[in-house]
């Protein structure tokens, strides 16, 4: 076995770490038992969910939700493509189906990664079997690093609303980049044609996703576009299309009537300050979200990433200018929240940040080593990775180790996602969680209009968001919006069917409610 282990080491490193990789995921999953509907999901979901109730009709659940979404983007928030899609989050079909939030966000953001990075090596000529190993384990670091460190998971893998507005759409984007190599470099005139429809959709839904999305699905596209014709490349008629539709849908997201009254429940920050702040916030966050944990996952894949730039073919790009660009499409998220909050973005924005922060380094930890191999560089770092790569096992496995090590022994037991899920499941603060969620349920579902719910005990660190008890009146707009998801009594004064968190004032001032 060791004389094995020894002819592959990358091999048996890749299946450890799959195999630690997956035992990471089942907590997680398992957790998402006892997910439960909450705040915006009754929000958005309330037209759905009655068309449910009374019909029973995907036809009518389909209506409702574009009436939904051209209501919403006449009088909040222009974002229409997230907007129809969180009004059918899972619960509007049976609170029993909510669980399958946490599966879709995981398996989407999971997929979205793992295509645009095997895309990109393969792109630069790394794709060859004899490197998949070395593949495997540094996408298995990405994807472990991605969902145990993420700003706040329960916004990111367990509440519907904000998951599907960032995290869902996020990884749609990383779907489309990965598309657009793909047409840049098909050969046949049908591949193209196939790929340039998929990213023809997946552009204009974009358009229409949360700012900061919509504005680097924009920003990148645009930046492709001026490279290839740049360079003259052949494609670069057929990108014309993605880029096109993906502009036309941001303008329908940033031009809509509603975004004006949203304005008026926040103080925006102008743009030369938008943008400013948004390069500080940038390095900020660089030296925040670089922990002991992310710098040992990227320190064991440096010797595979430079196997993988060894094998490359395509011409890389001078770090110098490949860095400052990463540093700016970085920086370039938090505009949207700087411009229209004057802050530099909640959790559930943070939560994307990072992950395109890891994906960033990477990229370009691949092209450093890439080109100064390619330009012969020599002196201390190139010796140093020389005396890496003669003991890449090692290295690996050892770095693997202290990896899991850190992994297992944190000081805070909500660090990581899976230390904090397998703590409360084991604590049994979960299962009361949604127990005491369960009893709410049934008042709501019963037939009396006057309920009176109760503070909930349990607050997993994972599940819990925000509470209807915790501002105690009906006029607290999560009161207002599951009154209104459940048809309960809206009280004296509140007669307007409440939707949209924050709106309250807006209305109030133009004697509305």
């Amino acid at each position: 076995m060791f004389e094995t282990i020894k002819k592959q080491p990358e091999k048996w490193i890749y299946r450890l770490l799959l195999a630690g990789f997956l035992a990471s995921m089942l907590p997680i999953w398992y957790l998402s038992r006892y997910a439960v509907p909450a705040c915006d999901d009754f929000t958005y979901g309330v037209t759905t969910y009655q068309a449910w109730q009374a019909t029973h009709s995907a036809g009518a659940v389909l209506r409702a939700a574009l009436e939904t979404t051209a209501e919403t983007w006449r009088q909040w928030q222009g974002t229409w493509s997230s907007v129809f899609f969180m009004t059918l989050q899972p619960g509007v079909f049976g609170e029993q189906w909510y669980f399958l939030t946490t599966f879709l966000m995981t398996f989407m953001l999971g997929g979205g990664i793992s295509a645009l990075v095997l895309t990109v090596l393969k792109q630069f000529g790394a794709g060859g079997r004899e490197m998949k190993y070395a593949r495997g384990i540094c996408l298995l670091v990405l994807l472990f690093l991605t969902f145990q460190t993420m700003v706040s998971p329960v916004l990111g893998l367990y509440w519907y609303n904000g998951a599907l507005h960032y995290v869902f759409m996020e990884s749609l984007l990383f779907f489309e980049a990965a598309a657009m190599l793909r047409l840049i470099s098909a050969k046949k005139t049908g591949a193209r044609l196939g790929w340039t429809a998929f990213t023809v959709i997946f552009g204009a839904v974009l358009g229409g996703a949360n700012l900061l999305t919509g504005l680097q699905a924009a920003v990148l596209g645009c930046l492709l576009l001026l490279y290839l014709f740049w360079k003259k490349k052949r494609a670069r008629f057929w990108v014309l299309a993605p880029v096109i539709a993906n502009l036309l849908g941001f303008a329908c997201n940033v031009l809509a009537p509603g975004n004006g009254i949203r304005e008026n429940t926040a103080e925006g920050m102008g743009v030369i300050a938008s943008i400013a702040m948004s390069f500080y916030w940038g390095a900020v966050y660089v030296t925040e979200w670089l922990t002991p944990i992310v710098l040992v996952g990227f320190l064991l894949m440096v010797p595979l990433i430079k196997k993988l730039a060894e094998k490359a073919e395509t011409a890389f790009f001078r770090p110098v200018w490949a860095a400052a660009l990463s540093f700016c499409v970085f920086s370039a998220m938090f505009t949207p929240t700087l411009f229209a909050t004057s802050s530099e973005g909640p959790d559930r924005c943070k939560n994307v940040m990072r992950i395109v922060l890891y994906l960033l380094v990477f990229f370009n930890l691949f092209n450093g080593f890439g080109w100064c191999m390619q330009h012969k560089k020599d002196g201390l770092c190139a010796r140093l990775l020389t005396e890496i790569g003669k003991n890449a096992a090692v290295w690996t496995a050892v770095l693997t180790a202290v990896l899991g090590a850190v992994f297992v022994l944190p000081a805070d037991k909500n660090t990581y996602t899976t230390v904090s899920a397998v703590r409360s499941i084991a604590n049994g603060e979960a299962a009361q969680y949604y127990e005491e969620n369960e009893e709410r349920l049934a008042l709501y579902l019963s037939d009396e209009k006057d309920i009176v719910i109760h503070p909930l005990q349990a607050t997993p660190y994972l599940l819990h968001i925000d509470d209807v008890t915790n501002e105690g009146g009906r006029g607290y707009w999560l009161n207002l919006a599951l009154m209104d998801y459940y048809e309960k009594r809206m009280g004296e004064g509140f007669d307007y069917a409440y939707r949209y968190p924050g709106m309250n004032k807006v209305l109030q001032a133009a004697g509305r409610v």
